[in-house]
C-alpha cells in the first residue's frame, strides 16, 4: 500500500517542485519569485515520506529476514519499542506536523495574518502535536509486546486523530469562508469579470477536495484504530504518503487551472461604498498569462492585501506568475 502512495508522492512532488521553481515556459523563476516557504515545506515532507519507506523495508527485512528469535515476524513486529517502530510514529507525527501547520499558515495569510482567526486552529495544531510526541515517547519506553491499541498509548492517539480532524475541518471551513465572503463582495456591487467568480469557485473547489483527500484518509485511519483492527498500521503509512500528495496537488491544480483558463476583465471604472469608505474599482484587461493588472483601492486604514490573499493566499500557489498576477489593493481589510 504505503509503495503505491509512494509512487504518487514522486510524481506530484516532482511536477509540484517543477511548479514552485521554473516558469511555464522552462526558465528558472529566480529567488525573488520562488515561494520557499513551499518550497521547503514540499522537500521537508518528501523527505519524511522516503524515511518512511526506508523504515518500511528495514522493518520488514529484519521481521522476515534477519530475526531467528522466538515468535518469527509477529514478534519481530509487536516489539512496540523496536527503534524502526519509534522512527515510524515519529514520521507520522512529523508530517502531520507540517501538513497541519502550513494549513493554520494559509488560514492565517487568507485573513490578511490576523492571528485572532486561526488561535483555535493554532491551539488544536499545537495541541494535537503535543499528544503526538506524548505517543512517540511511550512508545519508546514501553519496552515490552504491544500494538497500537495498548490502553497507555489509546488515549492520545485518539486525541491525535480527534484533534487533526477538527482542526482541517475548521481551518480549511474558514478559507472557503473568506473566499466566498470575498466573492460575494464583490459579485454584490457589479463588477464585470468574465470568469471571475468561475476561478474563485475552482479555487474553492480545489481546495475542498485537497482536503478531503487527507481528511478521508484520517477518517479510515481512526475508524480501524478504533475497532482495534491491524489494517490501522496500512492505513496510517498511507496517511504519510497522502499529506505531501494533496499539498502539492494544490500546487499544481492551482497552476494548471491559470493555464488552461481565460479570465477576461471588462475595462469599467466604478464607485461604490464598502464598509466606511468609498472604493475605487478601476478594472483593467487581462489575458492568460495573467500579466496585465487589476487593481481595486479602498480608502481607509492603509492595510493593503494582495489578490492571491483574496483569492486564495499569498504563498500557496506557484509563484508571483499566473493566477497571481492580477493585482488587488485594499486600503482597509474586506471584513
Amino acid at each position: 500500500m504505503q509503495c503505491i502512495f509512494y509512487g504518487i508522492v514522486l510524481i506530484t512532488v516532482a511536477y509540484g517542485l517543477r511548479v514552485l521553481l521554473w516558469t511555464r515556459d522552462g526558465h528558472f523563476k529566480g529567488r525573488a519569485r520562488i515561494s520557499w516557504i513551499m518550497v521547503g515545506t514540499t522537500v521537508a515532507m518528501f523527505t519524511i515520506a522516503t524515511l518512511e519507506m526506508a523504515f518500511g523495508l528495514l522493518h520488514n527485512l529484519q521481521a522476515f529476514i534477519y530475526y531467528t528469535g522466538p515468535g518469527g515476524a509477529i514478534a519481530e513486529f509487536d516489539d512496540i519499542s523496536n527503534w524502526v517502530n519509534v522512527m515510524r510514529t515519529a514520521d507520522y507525527i512529523a508530517q502531520t506536523f507540517i501538513g497541519d501547520g502550513i494549513m493554520v499558515y494559509r488560514c492565517y495569510v487568507v485573513y490578511e495574518r490576523n492571528w485572532k482567526v486561526v488561535l483555535v486552529p493554532a491551539l488544536l495544531w499545537l495541541a494535537e502535536t503535543a499528544c503526538g510526541w506524548v505517543v512517540v515517547y511511550i512508545e519508546a519506553t514501553l519496552h515490552t509486546s504491544a500494538t497500537l491499541n495498548e490502553s497507555r498509548l489509546v488515549p492520545f492517539i485518539t486525541s491525535v486523530l480527534s484533534l487533526t480532524l477538527a482542526m482541517t475541518t475548521i481551518s480549511t471551513g474558514l478559507i472557503v469562508y473568506r473566499i466566498l465572503q470575498i466573492n460575494n463582495g464583490v459579485a454584490s456591487h457589479d463588477i464585470t469579470r468574465v470568469g471571475g467568480n468561475r476561478r474563485l469557485t475552482r479555487v474553492i473547489r480545489i481546495l475542498v477536495e485537497s482536503g478531503l483527500i487527507y481528511t478521508a484518509s484520517v477518517v479510515v485511519f481512526f475508524g480501524t484504530f478504533l475497532a482495534s483492527n491491524n489494517a490501522q498500521y496500512g492505513v496510517s503509512d498511507v496517511v504519510v504518503q497522502l499529506i505531501p500528495v494533496s499539498f502539492t496537488l494544490i500546487l499544481i491544480r492551482v497552476d494548471q487551472g491559470t493555464t488552461i483558463e481565460t479570465s477576461t476583465f471588462q475595462k469599467t471604472s466604478t464607485t461604490i461604498r464598502w464598509n466606511s469608505g468609498p472604493v475605487k474599482l478601476p478594472v483593467q484587461a487581462s489575458g492568460v498569462d495573467g500579466k496585465a493588472s487589476n487593481t481595486t483601492r479602498v480608502t481607509g486604514s492603509g492595510t493593503a492585501i494582495s489578490e492571491s490573499d483574496a483569492y486564495m493566499m499569498d504563498d500557496m500557489g506557484p509563484g508571483s506568475d499566473g493566477w497571481k498576477g492580477s493585482h488587488l489593493e485594499l486600503d482597509s481589510p474586506v471584513v
